[in-house]
């Protein structure tokens, strides 16, 4: 009777087995992305998505408001910035001189459709700035090349307020 048992363990393993790998293969597969933050008081550092396969990194300098970035290389037979983009973010947010700017800046996932010869990363920076009382959102254009681009600016899709302005004397 034992041995009876025994091979029904097997069976219902051996079943067990096959409708996991069965379900995982029919289950729709997506890919795994993140993006990477870090700041301090003077600057912010931020990766996001462009392609499925490549990734830009982009500075926030806190002091001048000025978003630079550049794109990795994606081919496997060299390593370099090829695509390099700017974005003056005071002018964008109506901070002068004399008021202090506080940013805060993430990634965030858009289909942004390409128009005019113009191709579009799968993500968008947006970027919030406190005394300002706003949020922008910003389009990473790119092009696929192997020899290194002039720098573009980021494209402005859209912004909203979230706060009144902060008046400063």
């Amino acid at each position: 009777m034992s041995a009876h048992r025994n091979n029904h363990k097997w069976v219902w393993l051996i079943t067990g087995l096959v409708a996991g790998i069965s379900i995982a293969s029919m289950w729709p597969h997506e890919p795994l992305s993140a993006a990477t933050a870090d700041r301090n008081d003077k600057f912010a550092l931020i990766t996001c998505p462009v392609t499925v396969d490549s990734e830009a990194v982009f500075v926030l300098d806190f002091l001048t408001g000025r978003l630079t970035g550049a794109l990795m290389n994606r081919t496997r037979t060299g390593a370099g910035f090829l695509n390099f983009y700017y974005r003056n973010l005071a002018e964008d947010f109506k901070v002068g001189a004399s008021g202090e700017p506080y940013y805060a800046i993430a990634t965030g996932r858009a289909e942004i459709p390409s128009r005019g010869g113009a191709q579009w990363g799968t993500n968008v920076l947006f970027v919030a700035e406190l005394t300002s009382g706003k949020v922008g959102g910003y389009a990473i254009p790119f092009q696929i090349t192997q020899v290194p681009k002039p720098p573009v600016p980021l494209f402005p899709v859209d912004s909203f307020p979230f706060r009144e302005a902060t008046v400063t004397e």
